[in-house]
């Protein structure tokens, strides 16, 4: 009988599979779509169909509201307050697909998906949104953010916004955006030490922000 030569001392390594953009691709064609629907999510007034089991699988929130034996456990709508619509479709497509590119948005969309991304609980979103806003900001922008960052108690986010504004304090108090800026906003970023402007420009940015502010 013909015995096979074993071979020793030759250790075999399995190659790994990666297919995430396969499902990615699959899971994303359930996106908005009425096929194996078993909820319908109700933001500022329409309807858009999803999937409980993706939801909750994706983010704990979710999966509080629709499992949790809360009263939406039960409900085949649930409606969604505080939500803005547009942000929502936009991170509900990330929900579906892990993916979203934010270079084509506005600021003001930008700072919404922000928001939702920390009502929701996505962190690793919260985070990624956090670091493209530290790279993109303006003298036009910064304000905005910086008082959405601090909403959020977004630490990195808002030391970047207050060092970003102690290098263009003179720009930022004449600036229109400076008029927008909450009261806690505003008393924080004129007690900085490093916020280098002169005093008589403070006091003029301050009494202009005070009579849009009244």
């Amino acid at each position: 009988a013909y015995e096979i030569p074993r071979v020793t001392g030759v250790q075999t390594c399995a190659l790994p599979i990666h297919h995430i953009h396969h499902l990615s691709d699959q899971i994303g064609k359930l996106y908005v779509s009425d096929e194996y629907s078993d909820v319908v999510l109700v933001v500022e007034k329409s309807r858009i169909p999803a999937h409980k089991v993706i939801l909750a699988a994706r983010s704990e929130y979710f999966r509080a509201l629709l499992f949790g034996g809360m009263r939406e456990s039960s409900q085949e709508e649930v409606e969604l307050g505080d939500t803005s619509l547009p942000a929502f479709r936009h991170l509900l497509r990330y929900i579906y697909t892990g993916n979203m590119s934010l270079n084509s948005f506005k600021e003001d969309l930008i700072l919404d998906l922000l928001g939702l991304a920390h009502l929701y609980g996505f962190q690793e979103l919260e985070t990624s949104i956090s670091e493209y806003l530290k790279a993109v900001l303006s003298v036009r922008t910064v304000c905005l953010i910086y008082d959405t960052a601090s909403l959020y108690q977004l630490s990195s986010l808002t030391t970047a916004s207050l060092v970003f504004m102690d290098r263009h304090a003179l720009e930022i108090l004449t600036h229109e955006s400076f008029l927008g800026i909450s009261e806690a906003a505003l008393r924080q970023i004129i007690s900085r030490d490093s916020f280098c402007a002169a005093e008589v420009d403070i006091f003029r940015a301050v009494s202009s922000w005070s009579q849009a502010n009244p």
